[in-house]
């Protein structure tokens, strides 16, 4: 009966009274226990699965809405007629540890054209900004093989990136195009061409039709052609660093225009990939 949880994990019915789940008990007090030695509820969730721990009958898969429920379930004190299995005082800590933890992050100017283009210095995946613990903002690596976990305030983030940022500035030379990519075999483009040539070598099509066949290839064309737009940006921001301009609006458009991607490590040290390929790490400059 406990695996249809019509009770609380950590509890089973036998000849009609609620007991203690002889298996599930230690289980309710290694949450209680780990979630105030600060592990998170995500954590502890991975914890209990690797443990093959059983939340519901069909699966060991465990996730943080299951801890979650567990933790904030006041009946383990020994509310409502169930057995105590945890004590009151662990309990009120766990809440209290709760509310200082679940503090909603809200996103500040100068993280938001940061967090578009934070990377995993590990494995280069997109990292996902979460909310804020004891002052801290975790960011997860999306890669599940990765799984990096890094906790930095926005500030300290903030000020390496322009730290970074301020580094490229003093070396406006950086700021190249990345070299033109070679486009690739375009077969609508070809198939246009050659019904253009079958109309043509056949005489009997309308004008109408010769015009739309040729309008079409202009256009495919068109498509083809690269985009002047990001080199333009770059030459008219190095020809302002040049001049000495580096204030703190040429440092935002320097991380929108000339930065590709921003690298966090494990260590928290921020690393720039610039759209050339040329990484900016730690004062050195490195090439991809």
């Amino acid at each position: 009966m406990a695996w249809q949880r019509k009770i609380p994990f950590g509890y089973l019915i036998r000849d009609g009274l609620i007991q203690p789940h002889p298996q599930e008990v230690d289980a309710v007090r290694y949450i209680f226990g780990q979630y105030l030695a600060g592990a998170s509820l995500l954590a502890i969730a991975e914890d209990m699965t690797r443990q093959d721990v059983r939340y519901h009958q069909h699966t060991t898969e465990w996730n943080k809405n299951m801890v979650k429920r567990i933790l904030e379930n006041i009946k383990y004190t020994g509310a409502g007629g169930y057995p105590r299995l945890v004590s009151d005082e662990d309990f009120a800590a766990v809440q209290r540890q709760r509310r200082s933890r679940n503090t909603y992050a809200p996103l500040s100017a100068d993280i938001r054209p940061i967090q578009s283009k934070m990377v995993c210095g590990l494995c280069g995946v997109k990292m996902i900004r979460g909310n804020r613990s004891h002052g801290l903002v975790h960011w997860k690596c999306q890669n599940s093989d990765c799984g990096q976990n890094i906790s930095l305030s926005d500030e300290a983030l903030a000020e390496l990136v322009a730290v970074q940022l301020r580094e490229l500035a003093l070396a406006p030379h950086l700021l190249t195009a990345p070299e033109p990519q070679q486009a690739g075999v375009d077969m609508e483009a070809i198939r246009l061409r050659n019904e253009l040539t079958l109309a043509l070598n056949r005489g009997t099509e309308s004008l109408k039709y010769i015009r739309t066949l040729a309008f079409a290839i202009t256009a495919q064309r068109y498509e083809q052609l690269p985009d002047p737009t990001p080199t333009h940006e770059l030459e008219q921001l190095r020809a302002r660093l040049e001049q000495g301009s580096a204030d703190a609006d040429t440092l935002v458009s320097l991380l929108t225009t000339a930065v590709r991607a921003v690298r966090l490590t494990p260590d928290k040290t921020v690393e720039l990939e610039l759209v050339n390929d040329t990484i900016i790490a730690e004062k050195e400059v490195q090439s991809a």
